[in-house]
């Protein structure tokens, strides 16, 4: 069963950029795994041993299972990213077949690109249903570095704003473009339609 819903899916910013990489180099197809945050993100991406074609990709069986076996976190490894090298993106029964051999007791985050930088993606869940949240948007996450305070600082620092120059009207007259306030101290205010007129 296939639902849409109200869903996204964000990356990280850097996840992002590795798979972009690794679609360039690859000639046809490659597949890695991430893992998935509660508020489904997908972060850190993986590169295993594999085996692909123009058409196909089958990760190393022994390597996968050392990985989960090592990780910190293996209940966190829930996304499945792979490309399609020149083709299209959509799912095709080989990945559809890929996707059901990765099913958990959570979810399946499955996003598939290609060499034109489109992608697709979609959330499998197997329980308490059998679920499919297709062609989700995909969003890349920036991380948050806390930079408003400091960068608040050095703008009020050394930023000076002044009024605009004033506009002539038709007759010739400055007109300033809005209205003043006598205690305007920068800024844009809101334009409406009788602000934009500037008859």
């Amino acid at each position: 069963m296939k639902v849409k819903q109200n869903l996204r899916v964000r990356i990280d910013a850097e996840a992002m950029e590795r798979i972009w990489h690794w679609t360039d180099l690859a000639t046809g197809e490659f597949s890695c795994l991430a893992t998935v945050a509660d508020d489904i993100i997908v972060g850190a991406v993986q590169l295993f041993d594999q085996v692909c074609t123009s058409a196909s990709t089958e990760l190393d069986q022994d390597a996968l299972a050392k990985f989960l076996v090592t990780h910190p976190q293996p209940e966190r490894v829930r996304a499945w990213i792979h490309s399609h090298g020149r083709l299209g993106v959509f799912w095709s029964q080989q990945d559809d077949a890929c996707i059901e051999g990765l099913a958990n007791d959570t979810c399946l985050v499955s996003i598939v690109v290609n060499k034109k930088r489109e992608w697709k993606a979609r959330i499998d869940v197997w329980q308490p249903l059998r679920l499919t949240f297709d062609d989700l948007p995909l969003d890349i996450s920036v991380p948050d570095h806390n930079l408003r305070a400091e960068c608040e600082r050095l703008f009020n620092a050394h930023v000076v704003e002044q009024l605009p120059m004033l506009l002539p009207d038709l007759h010739g007259v400055p007109r300033h473009p809005f209205p003043l306030t006598p205690n305007y101290r920068g800024g844009w205010p809101d334009f409406d339609d009788d602000v934009a007129d500037w008859r």
